[in-house]
């Protein structure tokens, strides 16, 4: 039987990380860069670990990772928020997981064929790959941008035939393979809310000390077929981390 594991479990949580510069912030995505690469090469970072075997090692586990969740990412959030009748809101409260199959991570690294392996002060690791399993097609989207050097897709989304594109963002957090999953597992959630195979509403309002109260509960699930991180971009302005993604219609 398949098993399945917690996406947000898989971020690592480290300390001790040094700071860096936002040029050095920028750079770090520079090196992630794949573009001129055909689609089935993937990239992978691992955090700053104590060795540079470790940092390889989970580096080429996150490759694998990518492919998996190409491959199917099942999401499920759930809200819920209470407000006054006047509109104003009194709480919120959320629940959002991602759920992917790496029951065959070990035999999907087994199959890649490492391009290039690199360090980063930032990002630890960079290991670029190939894998064979995958046809060597074009990318779907090259990114443009515009005169402030910022990526066009983060004011208007693609259009590309085939597939859904949304964006996420982050804050910036001390390590970079964390903002950059969260701000990977945002998008995610954004394509949900195009693509929900499950929608559950239920509202209850009620009376309390003659003011009124609505409380809304939401939930929906999904299942997106070839997620993918199609670009990246870091804000210096905001101090924010930006994620394209893609999934098929």
């Amino acid at each position: 039987m398949a098993r399945f594991v917690p996406l947000l479990l898989l971020v690592s949580l480290l300390a001790g990380c040094t700071t860096t510069s936002v040029e050095q912030r920028a750079g770090a995505l520079a090196n992630l860069d794949i573009s001129g690469y055909p689609s089935n090469v993937y990239v992978g970072i691992s955090g700053p670990y104590s060795t540079e075997e470790r940092m390889v090692e989970e580096a080429i586990v996150a490759v694998a990772k990518s492919i998996h969740l190409k491959a199917a990412l099942a999401l499920d959030s759930r809200l819920v928020t209470a407000s006054h009748a006047d509109g104003n809101l009194k709480s919120f409260a959320s629940d959002d997981h991602g759920y992917w199959d790496d029951t065959h991570l070990g035999e999907t690294i087994k199959r890649l064929k490492i391009i290039t392996v690199a360090f980063d002060r930032e990002a630890g690791a960079v290991v670029v790959a190939e894998y064979p399993d995958e046809e060597a097609s074009r990318r779907i989207y090259t990114s443009q941008y515009d005169r402030d050097g910022k990526p066009t897709w983060m004011s208007v989304l693609p259009q590309v035939e085939g597939h859904r594109f949304a964006v996420g963002s982050s804050i910036r957090y001390s390590l970079l393979n964390r903002s950059l999953e969260a701000a990977d597992f945002t998008a995610a959630q954004n394509l949900l809310d195009l693509k929900s195979e499950h929608v559950f509403s239920i509202e209850k309002v009620s009376t309390y000390n003659d003011l009124m109260e609505r409380v809304l509960y939401q939930a929906q699930r999904g299942l997106l077929r070839g997620f993918t991180i199609v670009d990246r971009y870091y804000d210096a302005e905001s101090k924010s981390y930006w994620s394209l993604a893609s999934c098929y219609e």
